[in-house]
């Protein structure tokens, strides 16, 4: 597979190619308002900014075929929306469990053309590969079962005000923490 790590300048050379992606999975996602959809072109090079982005590619010929990225959850946690909603959704320690030394997956973007190949699978994996812990936003919408198959485990639902539209849920990969999942298979394995 053409699945390659980028680093912020070499994710900001392709912004226009990440823009076009997100524009055409969140416009037939109807996810976001037409506003916050207007916002994204300014996201990628906000991102890339970020201490300890990272990025995992997929291309597909010349057009992007998937995308994965995120960086370091500071150990503060900064303000912003984001962090202040996984506050107020789980206390200060609730917030600064999960994150404290994770990684944050900010995106993970297939095109329609490549979903229900791996693909969203692999870069994942990628991106988290090497981090004890990592946590992500995703929509209760969709079904988290490529998460949960991973070992995530859902840790908080996030307040009804923080999407205009979609309910959200903070999903956490504990590798220190054995999923349910995980601690069933290996029941399997050795019952003693």
């Amino acid at each position: 597979d053409d699945v390659r790590r980028l680093d912020g300048e070499a994710t900001l050379a392709i912004s226009t190619d990440i823009v076009r992606l997100t524009e055409l999975l969140r416009t037939s996602a109807l996810s976001e308002t037409p506003a916050q959809i207007a916002a994204h072109p300014e996201k990628p090079a906000a991102s890339t900014r970020r201490e300890g982005f990272t990025a995992w590619v997929a291309r597909d010929g010349g057009g992007l075929a998937g995308i994965c990225y995120g960086w370091p959850t500071p150990c503060d946690l900064p303000g912003n929306r984001i962090y202040a909603m996984l506050t107020q959704a789980a206390g200060a320690e609730g917030a600064a469990r999960p994150t404290r030394g994770a990684f944050e997956v900010a995106e993970l973007f297939v095109h329609p053309a490549h979903q229900r190949r791996g693909l969203g699978r692999t870069l994942l994996t990628r991106a988290v590969a090497g981090w004890d812990t990592a946590w992500l936003i995703i929509t209760r919408a969709r079904r988290p079962r490529l998460y949960e198959r991973l070992g995530w485990r859902r840790h908080v639902a996030l307040p009804a005000d923080f999407h205009a539209r979609l309910p959200m849920s903070v999903y956490v990969l504990d590798r220190m923490r054995p999923s349910a999942s995980a601690r069933d298979a290996r029941a399997e394995l050795d019952p003693l």
